[in-house]
């Protein structure tokens, strides 16, 4: 009776490190997917204002805006494949969090104009760098 009871509680530690990790893994996935999505929207608003006139005065600025955000959104991958490896468990996800912000704000900047107020990023993410302290 006693070995029954010492390998169903092993089968449960065993089952709920399983789930865990298949949690963390699918959050870090879904992440993974809204980045790709993020980068096909600021790929085809890029190929709409190359496609304005040259002469378009606020083509210029509306390249540095996209090019701003593939920036931030390239930190934003960066920091999303560190995470599993770099930051302890008990934070995974808060970081997962904070990244998932990001992901919504830059999506949320592509289609503004470079005068229009932006949504800023969180500011455990400033300067492209993700801090959770």
């Amino acid at each position: 009776m006693w070995r029954v009871q010492r390998v169903a509680r092993v089968v449960v530690v065993v089952a709920v490190a399983l789930a865990m990790t298949a949690c963390a893994t699918s959050r870090e996935m879904a992440l993974r997917r809204k980045a790709d999505r993020v980068e096909t929207q600021l790929k085809t608003e890029q190929k709409r204002v190359l496609s304005l006139p040259a002469e378009d005065a606020t083509r210029p600025a509306r390249l540095t805006h996209l090019d701003e955000l593939r920036t931030t959104l390239s930190a934003a991958n960066v920091a999303l494949g560190t995470v599993s490896d770099y930051v302890p468990s008990a934070y995974r996800g808060t970081a997962y969090d904070v990244l998932d912000e990001v992901y919504g704000t830059i999506e949320w900047n592509i289609p503004l104009g470079p005068t229009d107020l932006r949504r800023p990023l969180p500011r455990q993410f400033q300067g492209g760098v993700l801090r959770l302290n």
